[in-house]
């Protein structure tokens, strides 16, 4: 018999016995006439002792080392024991019944490769109750028990991982198997194969025993792992084709994998499940920060809480603050959290802050975003990286595509991808959104791996899609109005005022950001054109206060770029801002400046404007006589020019000042006027029509008239979008249903008119619950 193996009891080579001989027993496996080892160890293993007697490492050995010797040997039963130092072995024949019986050799350890836990883990109970549930069910599945722990570098993903399984070990007793993957990180990624080698080795399979391809590594390690208690832990991913072949077929063992890639179609396949680890909670970071320090003062913890929103909530980015923290001297918790704040307020600058004190690079923050960076495609890198120049809070797809010049369709596909990836977040419907650190890496990655000339070309083409988007709404939201674009110019139309309302909602914040960008980025041109595109959705909703910045950042725009035109409309706009703010001084004098300037420019539309404007900052400041001239001067501009939409303005503003003036007579023939021009008219322009002939019936005690003009104008505005007129012809509607006695009716509409007001957020809100409150005493 050619196999022979030196067990404990063999002869030391100087006579002396070592420990007992061990009696051998082998069993035929059905196939003796096998000649491949992998396919007689399977029955061979069969017939070996129990693992808990012969231990599973060497058991998996020894049974490699027979299997692959008595091949072709028949039926065999032998009995014998070995001892001392074999010379000459002869094979035998076909002996038929042959078995070897072997007493149980000391076991050798069970693998125990698990990194040491993370010190300091903190919070994550959501994802460890979610972790035991899928535990416990995989004791009653028959399926693979596969977890996989997702999310961008430095969530955690590994401490969450390790801190689990150490938790949970002593419910695989055939111990752990751990593989650094190496998917996002330095050096070349692990191959399943390499993993695979690693892992037969840790159990026992002799070196000339491993086959030499994958397919092979695979079949072996699910032979083995058949029918064994293991928890495997499959450390930074890459994708899925990496750790399918490295996890067990049966759900006796437990298989985690961290990625920073969601491993979707890993998911789909095995069923496994999924958790997608969020950076941490406000609350549990400053926690993380402060520490066991008690009774800090609001100030502190204010600091506290700041920094944390600096690290972005990331475990990573707070340890290494922490680190920082503890190395600042003996100085105060405050005066070392004011100095950390200061190096953190630049993102991009963060990224430097955020990097270890003893050098390792595994832990830099950079270094660990730039892992996931160099591990995708080309087409995935430039499309983050030019993201990274969106100045917005969250983008949509064809953002993306404006800024990789790609048909929206393909850039779908690759936000999915970064997704995927735990580089972007999803932020709603088809809208995406950077982690804050990652859209600062992002942005730096542009300006290192980008042409200067291509990010300027990205940019315009970013800043074009914003202002084809934007005048498209205002055609919608006020047709009548004049536009930044040329007919030729105009974009895709939207299908409805809803449509373009909401679109406008949805991207204001981004809107705002776009002419920011267009001012800092040179791009004057743009810079005014989209600020004043944005005007009508503005005043709609009451943003007053934005209306005002971005009227000044494109009047500055303007005049850099030395367009009168533009300068002439900027400041006719910031005229009608200030007015809504209540600063009526500056107001007056911006619409007398911009009305200078459209009559020396020859246009009659924009001074009429400008002197409506000026109507009613004079108006608001009671110097009628003045407001008087001004606005019928509009009017006279307006009638020449045929617009019907500005005549119909005009028309209501008069009638405010007549109300104003005491003659409502005069105005009710104003308002009436306006609204028999209400095809032309916007929705907005016939609320206040209606709200003043509501206000002519107030006037004239008649309550009934009023309270349906007021609620008709109620309807008016809020067909146009704009709550705040909603709400005010609302409860005045409400105090004129009180006075009829309509008790109930009047409360149903101040309810209604609050609702509105403390859903923009508008101060009067306090006012008008105060007034419910005084409805409900006196009802009462």
């Amino acid at each position: 018999m050619r196999w022979w193996k030196r067990h404990p009891g063999a002869d030391d080579g100087a006579g002396r016995q070592k420990g007992p001989g061990i009696p051998v027993a082998v069993t035929d496996t059905g196939d003796a006439h096998a000649t491949d080892a992998s396919t007689a160890v399977t029955g061979f293993r069969a017939s070996l002792p129990e693992p808990a007697a012969l231990g599973p490492v060497s058991g998996t050995g020894h049974a490699y080392a027979t299997a692959g010797s008595i091949a072709n040997t028949g039926h065999l039963q032998i009995n014998a024991a070995f001892s001392g130092t074999a010379h000459t072995v002869v094979q035998a024949g076909v002996i038929n019944r042959l078995t070897i019986g072997e007493t149980a050799a000391a076991p050798l350890p069970i693998p125990h490769q698990l990194p040491p836990r993370v010190v300091g883990f903190r919070d994550r109970a959501d994802a460890l109750s979610t972790l035991n549930a899928k535990l416990e069910r995989r004791r009653l599945a028959d399926e693979p028990a596969v977890v996989i722990v997702s999310g961008m570098g430095g969530v955690g993903k590994t401490s969450l991982a390790v801190h689990w399984i150490h938790a949970i070990a002593d419910q695989f007793p055939d111990g752990q198997l751990y593989a650094n993957l190496r998917g996002f990180s330095d050096g070349p990624t692990a191959t399943a194969s390499q993993v695979l080698e690693q892992f037969l080795r840790a159990l026992d399979v002799p070196a000339d025993k491993i086959p030499d391809d994958e397919d092979s590594r695979a079949a072996l390690f699910r032979s083995i792992t058949h029918g064994r208690s293991f928890l495997l832990l499959l450390d930074n991913a890459l994708d899925a084709r990496q750790v399918l072949p490295l996890i067990p077929s049966a759900n006796t063992s437990l298989t985690v994998i961290t990625s920073r890639n969601r491993l979707a179609g890993l998911a789909v396949q095995l069923g496994a499940l999924r958790i997608g680890l969020e950076p941490f909670d406000g609350h549990v970071a400053i926690q993380m920060l402060i520490g066991d320090r008690e009774g800090l003062p609001e100030t502190d913890l204010l600091l506290a809480d700041n920094i944390a929103r600096k690290c972005g909530y990331l475990p990573l980015t707070l340890r290494i603050t922490l680190e920082r923290l503890a190395t600042r001297g003996l100085g105060s918790f405050g005066d070392c959290a004011t100095e950390i704040i200061g190096e953190l307020q630049d993102a991009r600058a963060a990224l430097d802050t955020f990097s270890p004190l003893d050098d390792d690079s595994s832990t830099e923050l950079r270094v660990v975003l730039s892992w996931s960076y160099a591990n995708i495609p080309h087409d995935l890198a430039r499309t983050f990286r030019l993201l990274g120049l969106h100045p917005g809070t969250d983008f949509s797809a064809a953002d993306a595509a404006a800024l990789a010049a790609v048909e929206q369709a393909e850039a779908v596909r690759r936000m999915d991808r970064l997704v995927q990836l735990s580089l972007l977040e999803p932020s709603g419907w088809s809208r995406f959104r950077f982690h804050d650190l990652l859209r600062a890496f992002a942005a730096e990655r542009a300006q290192e791996d980008e042409p200067g000339a291509e990010i300027g070309m990205a940019r315009r083409r970013l800043l074009t899609r914003y202002l084809s988007r934007i005048d498209a709404a205002d055609r919608v939201l006020s047709p009548g109005r004049r536009h930044v674009l040329s007919a030729e110019e105009a974009g895709e139309p939207f299908s409805s005022y809803e449509e373009a309302l909401a679109w406008c909602d949805s991207e204001r914040l981004n809107s705002m950001a776009m002419v920011r960008a267009a001012a800092a980025n040179g791009e004057d041109d743009l810079c005014w054109r989209i600020a004043m595109a944005l005007i009508t959705p503005l005043v709609l909703r009451s943003y007053h206060a934005d209306r005002r910045e971005v009227c000044a950042i494109g009047l500055d725009a303007a005049r850099r770029a030395g367009d009168s035109w533009g300068e002439a409309w900027s400041l006719m706009s910031l005229g009608g801002a200030l007015h809504e703010l209540g600063l009526n001084d500056e107001a007056a004098e911006k619409d007398r400046e911009a009305a200078a300037l459209w009559r020396a420019l020859g246009d009659a539309e924009g001074e009429g404007k400008s002197l409506n404007n000026l109507g009613s900052a004079l108006i608001a400041q009671g110097r009628l006589a003045e407001a008087a001239q001004a606005m019928e001067d509009a009017l006279r501009i307006r009638r020449s020019l045929g617009n019907q939409r500005e005549i119909a303005i005009s028309l209501f503003l008069l009638g405010d000042l007549h109300l104003a003036q005491g003659d409502p007579e005069a105005a009710e023939q104003n308002y009436r006027e306006s609204l028999e021009l209400r095809a032309s008219a916007d929705r907005q322009t016939i609320g206040f029509a209606l709200t003043g002939l509501a206000q002519v019936a107030l006037l004239r005690g008649d309550l009934n008239s009023a309270q349906a003009a007021f609620g008709e104008a109620a309807n008016a505005h809020g067909e146009s979008g704009y709550p705040y007129g909603q709400a005010i012809a609302l409860r005045s509607r409400a105090r004129c249903l009180r006075g009829l006695g309509r008790a109930d009716d009047a409360h149903a509409a101040m309810v209604n008119a609050l609702a509105l007001l403390q859903a923009a957020g508008d101060p009067a809100a306090d006012e008008v619950q105060r007034e419910l409150e005084e409805f409900g005493r006196s009802s009462g």
